[in-house]
C-alpha cells in the first residue's frame, strides 16, 4: 500500500513567526494552486485523513470527505505560539536545540511527544489501501524518521516544502521512500 503525506499550503501568517499549534488559515491562493495541482494525482479509492487545523483540514476537504485525527496536529509551541522566532529568550532555543526530543517550550509540548501520538496515529490505520494524510511539517519528519528507521531526533533533516508531497511505499519488509517535496 502508498502512504501519501502532505504538508498544507502556506498560511496568512508573516514569515518568521513562530506557530504550531495556533489555527491559522491557509493563504486563500495557495491553498487554490494547491489543491488544484495535487488532487489529480492522488488515487480516487484513497483514504483521506488530516488534522483538524484549518490549513490542513481545508486543504484535505478538496480531495475529497477526510476523516480528522487530532494526534496529526502540529507541534504546540506553548508560549512562543504567534511570536516572531528571532525575539524568543536564545537560551530557550539553545535548549531545545540541544534536545529537540525531551526540552518543550514553555507550556508547550516536546518533539518527542509530537512522535509518539503520530507513531501510535500510524500504528493504528488499517493498511489496506492508499492513505492519503494531509497535516504538519513537524509530525511529517518524525513519522518520515520513524517508517525509515532514522533516530528520530533526525527528523529536523526532512524539510517539507509548503504544499510538498512525501511518498512512501509500504509492505512487508518495511517502508520505501519513493519521493519527498514532490511537486
Amino acid at each position: 500500500m502508498d502512504l501519501v503525506l502532505i504538508r498544507h499550503p502556506k498560511t496568512v501568517v508573516p514569515n518568521g513567526v513562530c506557530y504550531g499549534s495556533t489555527d491559522v488559515e491557509p493563504d486563500p491562493q495557495r491553498l487554490a494552486s494547491d489543491a488544484a495541482r495535487i488532487a489529480p494525482m492522488l488515487p480516487a479509492d484513497a483514504r483521506i485523513i488530516c488534522s483538524p487545523q484549518k490549513r490542513a483540514a481545508q486543504l484535505a476537504a478538496r480531495f475529497g470527505a477526510a476523516q480528522t485525527d487530532a494526534r496529526l496536529v502540529e507541534m504546540d509551541f506553548g508560549a512562543w505560539e504567534m511570536r516572531r522566532w528571532d525575539e524568543l529568550p536564545r537560551a530557550e532555543i539553545d535548549a531545545w536545540a540541544d534536545d529537540m526530543l525531551g526540552y518543550h517550550p514553555p507550556e508547550g509540548e516536546a518533539l518527542g511527544s509530537v512522535a509518539a501520538r503520530v507513531i501510535e496515529w500510524w500504528e493504528q490505520q488499517p493498511k489496506d489501501r492508499t492513505i492519503v494524510a494531509v497535516a504538519h511539517g513537524g509530525p511529517w519528519r518524525v513519522l518520515a524518521a520513524h517508517l525509515l528507521g532514522l533516530p528520530l531526533e533526525h527528523s529536523t533533516r526532512f524539510e517539507i516544502e509548503w504544499g510538498g508531497r512525501a511518498l512512501f511505499r509500504i509492505n512487508d519488509y518495511g517502508a520505501q521512500l519513493r519521493g519527498w517535496n514532490v511537486f
